[in-house]
């Protein structure tokens, strides 16, 4: 298969590159067109109206000095439109992208931008606590790079969904097996926000935050992603690109009656 990768961690990190020589080692065609450094936490943005530089590193592999979701739409809008890829892979993130996490998560966003294109689109991130070293690292990334190369091979066998995601997120060291799995509702992280200056300066106007999260919550439903994957679980998931309307406008039709321009 021909497969672009994409992610948000930058075109050197060690996730892209493990899944790149493992999807070659397993006789796929990659080409990798992701960011010049890190940029996690971009969820879909887009550098509109600003020019993007684009550097050429080998044949096979392009820096992108922008967003993502830019990746993606440049490699797939204009870099190749000449060719054709059969599936498009962002990732393997450095941290997992479970519950309410993959509307942050840049990883998510390539792949977002990916299906809304028309391709058969995979996000996947691996959860790296407790890897403190780097050869544990490496083991957990060739671990969820293995969980890909499967979905892969089998992706013939998928009903794939229009502009749906499939987010596939692996606990790293050790698995107890894959589930199915509903994106869950909270982050998986306690989110924080903790100022950085004084009370004095912030008195004058001026604060500097550092916004983030460290510890853990779980999830009381077992179907949820946030708390199989804690549990041990590699989990697959579908996510929609686009943003739905729902039916629930009753209050709104009375508004829009008595409205008047």
């Amino acid at each position: 298969m021909r497969i672009l990768l994409c992610n948000d961690d930058g075109y050197q990190a060690m996730g892209i590159q493990t899944l790149a020589a493992t999807l070659r080692s397993a006789g796929h065609d990659i080409t990798i067109v992701a960011p010049n450094e890190e940029r996690s936490g971009q969820s879909h943005a887009m550098t509109f109206f600003r020019p993007v530089l684009v550097r050429k590193i080998d044949p096979a592999t392009y820096a992108v000095y922008g967003t993502p979701a830019d990746c993606a739409f440049l490699a797939l809008h204009d870099i190749f439109k000449n060719s054709s890829f059969d599936l498009v892979i962002s990732g393997i993130n450095h941290g997992l992208n479970v519950g309410w996490d993959v509307n942050y998560s840049g990883t998510v966003g390539a792949a977002t931008e990916a299906a809304s294109l028309g391709y058969k689109a995979i996000a996947v991130s691996v959860d790296l606590e407790g890897c403190t070293t780097l050869e544990l690292m490496k083991k957990a990334f060739q671990n969820a790079a293995q969980l890909v190369l499967y979905f892969v091979e089998q992706s013939n066998k998928i009903s794939w969904p229009k502009l749906e995601v499939l987010n596939l997120n692996h606990p790293g060291l050790q698995t107890k097996g894959l589930r199915t799995a509903a994106c869950g509702s909270i982050s998986v992280y306690v989110p924080t926000a903790h100022k950085m200056t004084t009370d004095e300066l912030s008195g004058q106007g001026t604060a500097v935050y550092m916004i983030g999260g460290q510890a853990r919550r779980g999830s009381d439903k077992v179907d949820q992603d946030v708390n199989l994957i804690q549990a041990g679980y590699a989990t697959a998931s579908f996510l929609e690109v686009r943003q739905a309307s729902t039916t629930n406008t009753a209050t709104l039709n009375s508004l829009v009656e008595n409205y008047r321009a």
